[in-house]
């Protein structure tokens, strides 16, 4: 059985995000970064965004801006489940 690496979350005053257990950069712009966990896909909006580390090689991942929300999707491998882009391409 193949363990995934622990996954946190820290934000600081809606200003400084901190996560680990990043696996991918799906899409980032100034109000919207998407992002591949360990524990599924991870939506991260507000305004001014900028990504300041990126280490998918351990994991780590920050950013600062003006946060508003933190959202989850559904976990990747579980089956029978669709992508958005896998709807659109139909």
């Amino acid at each position: 059985m193949d363990e995934k690496p622990d996954h946190s979350v820290s934000l600081v005053n809606r200003q400084h995000l901190s996560l680990s257990g990043v696996q991918h950069v799906d899409n980032f712009d100034d109000d919207t970064i998407v992002l591949s966990t360990t524990m599924g896909t991870l939506t991260i909006r507000g305004h001014n965004l900028r990504v300041q580390t990126l280490d998918l090689d351990r994991g780590h991942f920050e950013a600062a801006g003006e946060f508003d929300a933190v959202q989850y999707g559904n976990k990747k491998g579980v089956r029978g489940q669709t992508s958005t882009w896998q709807k659109l391409w139909r």
